[in-house]
């Protein structure tokens, strides 16, 4: 008599009914979208801010984090220590030293913790998204911050053509605490404090439902690059994907933001040469890899030289918008304290020292150094910011090998490269302009997208079983394998 053997995990399954679900999450729908809304919710922080204030954001995030923890929980294998990235790794150790000797404690542990949960975050999505997966939740995500965006202007411009405060500014006392000002209104404070100033018929620049300029238009650049790659990789139709690339044009033309403007510019040189090396021997790429660099040292050049007349080009001062004033404070800062830094913070808290009344405009407190680089150093030092360009870095380079080297040869033949293998190259050449003149990069979404970019790249590069896999039912039985149309986006 024959008997068959049943798996435990089979035994397991039928006791607790709920595992059947969590064994599903990896390939369902909802992974997805818990996917789009973090992606939404990280890039678009001051949206949740403005509309719920900080204490419904909380609410938000802390509903994110639990699932988050709940995916590790539910995935098997987790990829350990040793398998993620070091630099990532050393940097939120490093992170968490400083808090010994920062001068703001309490503020570096919070910023601490901010931290350490959005790489938990990130790690979550790592392992538990295919790449088509990621790619359909991003853009979803670029795609809701930039229609909601070009939408909430048009309302505003139509209704309330002064201007609109955030809706937490309405509550009574709030605006004037906030401000400083006696009987504030939406007519008396400065212009930074509305959430939007109705300015997109007037030709002037948009803020959309960001609040910023610069992060509207870091996210339509996001966007046009996500959909062009769904649109390369027959993710999305013609018609939709070109009006989808059209409105994030305009919507960066609309933002006048000439960071981005110039990450448009690199965005588009990088593509070039990720086609230019794939064909390439790893000697040629060497050569290519030369004249790269010497083009750059040109052009750096010719910005030095010439970066009045340049940046008058673009109605912008040679200083960027008073960057240079603010490079100088954090200088001098960053030099009491050089080697260690002052303690990790992440948002400059304006309530404590130095940042208190550290660099005012308008009544509105500048929080970051307008560089992420400068801003690392600042806060952990010389120590930290090796941690933080290694990341950058590393990451940088293991999604350009991503990008060009072909994918190796199977039992049916040599492999295309896949249509999404560059994806997470541009990305991270977008972030790596925007780091230049922005500190976005230590915080909410870009923070975030690094992070899963830099998991990612790794995980990828090593092929751990911690990726996530399909498995299929046959025959034979359920098999996991590796479907190439789903991971490489066929």
């Amino acid at each position: 008599m024959s008997s068959t053997r049943i798996p435990a995990d089979s035994i397991a399954t039928e006791r607790a009914p709920w595992r059947r679900f969590v064994s599903r999450v990896p390939g369902s729908p909802g992974l997805t979208a818990f996917a789009t809304f973090t992606f939404f919710t990280a890039f678009a922080g001051d949206f949740w801010r403005n509309l719920l204030t900080w204490y419904g954001f909380g609410v938000v995030v802390a509903i994110i984090i639990g699932i988050s923890i709940w995916l590790l929980a539910s995935k098997k294998p987790l990829p350990k220590i040793m398998h993620l990235p070091s630099a990532l790794v050393a940097f939120v150790v490093w992170c968490a030293f400083s808090i010994i000797w920062s001068a703001y404690r309490p503020e570096s542990l919070l910023g601490f913790g901010i931290q350490l949960v959005t790489v938990i975050v990130a790690l979550a999505l790592a392992v538990s998204l295919t790449k088509p997966q990621f790619l359909r939740a991003f853009s979803a995500a670029m795609r809701w911050i930039l229609g909601l965006s070009l939408a909430f202007e048009v309302l505003v411009a139509i209704f309330f053509p002064g201007g609109v405060l955030p809706l937490a500014l309405l509550i009574p006392g709030q605006l004037e605490r906030v401000s400083g000002i006696p009987g504030a209104t939406a007519e008396t404070v400065p212009a930074a404090f509305l959430w939007s100033q109705g300015h997109i018929f007037a030709g002037s620049a948009i803020q959309g439902i960001l609040g910023n300029r610069n992060l509207l238009a870091m996210a339509a650049l996001l966007c046009v690059i996500a959909v062009a790659v769904q649109w390369y990789a027959k993710q999305m139709k013609r018609w939709p994907a070109i009006t989808w690339i059209a409105l994030g044009l305009v919507a960066i033309l609309l933002c006048k933001s000439a960071t981005v403007f110039v990450g448009c510019a690199v965005v588009l040189l990088a593509v070039a040469l990720v086609f230019i090396a794939r064909p390439l021997s790893n000697a040629q790429r060497w050569g290519m890899y030369g004249a790269v660099f010497a083009i750059m040292l040109v052009v750096g050049w010719i910005v030095l030289q010439f970066n009045t007349q340049l940046f008058g080009l673009i109605n912008r001062s040679s200083d960027m918008s008073g960057r240079g004033d603010i490079w100088a404070e954090v200088g001098r800062l960053g030099s009491e304290h050089w080697l260690t830094g002052m303690g990790w913070i992440s948002y400059w808290a304006p309530w404590v020292e130095p940042f208190k009344g550290l660099l005012v405009v308008d009544g509105v407190h500048f929080l970051q150094a307008h560089n992420a680089y400068l801003d690392v150093w600042m806060q952990t030092g010389v120590i930290g910011a090796f941690f933080f360009v290694g990341i950058v870095l590393s990451t940088l380079i293991r999604t350009w090998w991503l990008a060009v080297d072909r994918p190796q040869t199977d039992a049916s033949g040599p492999r295309d490269f896949p249509p999404t293998a560059m994806l997470a190259f541009l990305l991270m050449v977008a972030l790596a302009v925007q780091s230049l003149t922005e500190s976005r990069l230590l915080v909410e979404g870009n923070w975030l997208l690094l992070c899963y970019l830099a998991i990612y790249s790794k995980l990828r590069i090593q092929d751990l079983p911690a990726l996530p896999r399909r498995t299929i039912s046959t025959k034979t039985g359920p098999l996991p394998i590796v479907e190439r149309n789903k991971l490489e986006g066929v």
